[in-house]
């Protein structure tokens, strides 16, 4: 390989003081020797911006961005995605952070299969600030790259980790980007579209460290029931996915009582939330609960 091929990795950053700077040192210290590094604070109120900074000062290497008030997830990956120069293109998260030969070994296995459009990894899991042996992927994940085709398993919700894949930079441009109608999850539509343009593999071993803690964004953002049912929605609405039709109907049927639950136990959530909720009603007559949630909640849209 005369010239190595630049990976792009965007770490979008957000309130992660107390790990940002190594995520951002984790990739300054990868064994790929082409990186082209963007970090972008989405308008952090903790000491994030600092802490960047320094690194910044001290061993440069990578484009900070920041300045601009919080815009969510989806879009500061589109932002990286535009001004990517690297033909492979990656997510690291603000609190996780790589092995060192992370990047290089996806790297290879894209340069060696041509026809893949992905490659994912295995990781460890890190709780707090200590790293154990415990894997993140479980058995129904290791089954998305040995199914014939991954997309019913990915419909009912297995999904693979997204921050550990690896992907070509100009499919995800031909695919559009991220959708900015959801919040923060990047694992729901793109797995699925990226299995349409091609093939995705995986790499078994854990080339990824991905932190557990207080603050997760995956964890302490509560629009998941939303977006859920916008996937399914948007999903319905493309001829693309016709064959799965059934599976999307189902699915959007049961996204539609979480949200229903979601409402009676929250005594009314929110009025986006209860007025989304409405869209149920063709679903009503297939499940009694499903009614019962709807005539509660009819009257508050």
């Amino acid at each position: 390989m005369s010239s190595p091929p630049i990976v792009t990795v965007v770490i979008p950053a957000y309130n992660h003081q107390d790990y940002v700077g190594q995520a951002i040192e984790s990739v300054l210290d990868q064994s790929w020797p082409a990186i082209d590094l963007i970090v972008i604070d989405d308008g952090s109120t903790d000491k994030s911006v600092s802490v960047i900074n320094d690194i910044l000062g001290q061993r440069g290497g990578f484009r900070f961005i920041h300045g601009h008030p919080n815009q969510g997830l989806m879009n500061s990956l589109n932002m990286a995605l535009e001004l990517a120069t690297g033909v492979y293109f990656c997510e690291l998260a603000s609190d996780d952070f790589l092995p060192k030969d992370s990047v290089e070994k996806r790297v290879l296995f894209l340069e060696e299969h041509a026809d893949h459009v992905a490659v994912f990894t295995d990781g460890f899991s890190v709780q707090g600030n200590t790293l154990t042996d415990h894997h993140i992927l479980d058995a129904k994940r290791r089954l998305l790259f040995t199914a014939e085709d991954p997309i019913p398993l990915l419909l009912q919700g297995t999904l693979p980790v997204f921050a550990t894949g690896l992907f070509r930079t100009k499919t995800m441009r031909d695919l559009g980007g991220f959708d900015p109608h959801f919040r923060c999850y990047e694992d729901l539509e793109m797995p699925v579209l990226l299995c349409r343009a091609g093939k995705i593999g995986q790499l078994p071993e854990p080339l990824f460290c991905r932190r557990e803690h207080g603050t997760n964004t995956s964890t302490s953002t509560p629009t998941i029931k939303s977006d859920k049912i916008y996937w399914y929605q948007k999903l319905l609405a493309n001829p693309d996915f016709a064959e799965y039709t059934p599976i999307l109907r189902r699915e959007l049927q049961r996204a539609y009582l979480r949200l229903g639950r979601h409402l009676t136990a929250t005594r009314g959530g929110t009025a986006a939330e209860r007025v989304l909720f409405q869209g149920a009603w063709p679903y009503a007559h297939k499940d009694i609960r499903l009614l019962y949630h709807l005539l509660k909640w009819r009257k508050k849209a």
